[in-house]
């Protein structure tokens, strides 16, 4: 497969994503253990939404959107870690968010290199 092509269809999976949890937060935020939190779920669904349509637009800086998802998905990990360490979100939860999160940042890190 086209790198461009799996770079556009890591945007349409994020424009998803950013749409879900733009719309219902709550059940999403609480499948990743970070909670009944509706505001930081719209947070970073419009986070989402940015990011994949400068995904989407495929310009001359793809690598730099695809880099921005990778590293945004990396701090959604640091935020999971870090509120999962304090008790701030559910720890028995914690792994799943845990995992997505470093899945997505590795493939996308891996896509900004071929890019």
């Amino acid at each position: 497969m086209d790198d461009h092509r799996l770079a556009r269809i890591l945007g349409w999976v994020t424009i998803g994503a950013g749409l879900s949890l733009c719309a219902a937060p709550a059940p999403l935020m609480n499948a990743f253990g970070m909670g009944e939190r509706p505001n930081l779920g719209r947070f970073l669904g419009a986070r989402d939404l940015v990011i994949g349509a400068g995904l989407l637009l495929q310009g001359q800086n793809t690598a730099a959107w695809v880099r921005a998802r990778g590293i945004a998905d990396a701090l959604d990990g640091v935020l999971i870690l870090g509120g999962a360490a304090t008790g701030a979100f559910r720890r028995d939860r914690a792994p799943i968010g845990l995992a997505a999160a470093a899945g997505s940042s590795a493939l996308s890190l891996w896509l900004t290199r071929r890019l």
